[in-house]
């Protein structure tokens, strides 16, 4: 099994653009009907002047947009209605029909299109690229061999999607609470104690407490499913074992 990370360089609106603004990344996630585009600016002068641009290549999308918000020189749109399949040829079917898998999210920048995909057979992988050759210019910036029990770890965990539901006192509690080593084995701190070093009540601190471990794990929990899948279960071995 391996990853590889590649661009491309063929004629579509996305490569158009950056090649007319070589300023400016854009960055997509897709999952075939809503598309989130991030587009990096360096200023907001930038911005106004690749408006006509951006709005244009929107229009091309077709989509409606559902959210905008533009903050320390990255603009963020949320876009309803997918349009890739239009694009022809295509780099994620070719992705598709080579049993590869893309890995999110692509990157557009400098009339280049960046991706990574994991591939299961090196015949795939030849394969793939002697597709690519042919919509255009092809350039490998990485290859590496994957063990195959670890395809889970080429997935990115974003701290955002993990600690973007806690509130301030929810993260505080929590950073008290790792400082002052309640988390050690065994315990070095109560709750009780670090309440009163921060002069909040019991009651209170551990109610901030135990929601940001509860949206903590909530968040993780579909990596924690996924990763239990081939950890191997030693405790239930010796459990048998012993049975026996």
């Amino acid at each position: 099994m391996f990853e590889v990370s590649f661009k491309v360089q063929h004629d579509c609106p996305y490569t158009r653009f950056t090649m007319k603004h070589p300023d400016v990344r854009m960055i997509e996630w897709c999952n075939n009907k809503i598309h989130v585009m991030e587009v990096d600016c360096p200023d907001i002068e930038t911005f106004t002047r690749i408006e006509p641009d951006l709005s244009e290549l929107l229009l091309w999308k077709g989509g409606k947009v559902l959210k905008k918000n533009f903050l320390s020189g990255n603009l963020q749109m949320i876009v309803k209605t997918c349009r890739c399949s239009k694009i022809k040829p295509n780099v994620s079917e070719i992705v598709e029909k080579n049993s590869c898998l893309l890995i999110p999210p692509e990157t557009f920048y400098g009339g280049w299109e960046e991706y990574r995909v994991v591939g299961f057979r090196e015949s795939d992988y030849k394969n793939l690229f002697q597709d690519l050759d042919q919509i255009g210019q092809v350039r490998i910036s990485q290859k590496r061999v994957v063990p195959e029990k670890s395809i889970r770890d080429t997935f990115v965990l974003s701290l955002n999607s993990v600690f973007s539901q806690l509130t301030d006192k929810q993260v505080s509690s929590l950073i008290n609470a790792l400082e002052a080593g309640y988390y050690q084995i065994p315990k070095k701190v109560t709750t009780e104690q670090i309440a009163v070093k921060h002069k909040v009540p019991r009651t209170t601190y551990e109610e901030h407490l135990r929601k940001a471990e509860s949206k903590i794990l909530q968040a993780i929990a579909p990596y924690v499913r996924l990763y239990s899948s081939y950890v191997p279960r030693a405790y239930e071995s010796t459990q048998k074992i012993s049975a026996e």
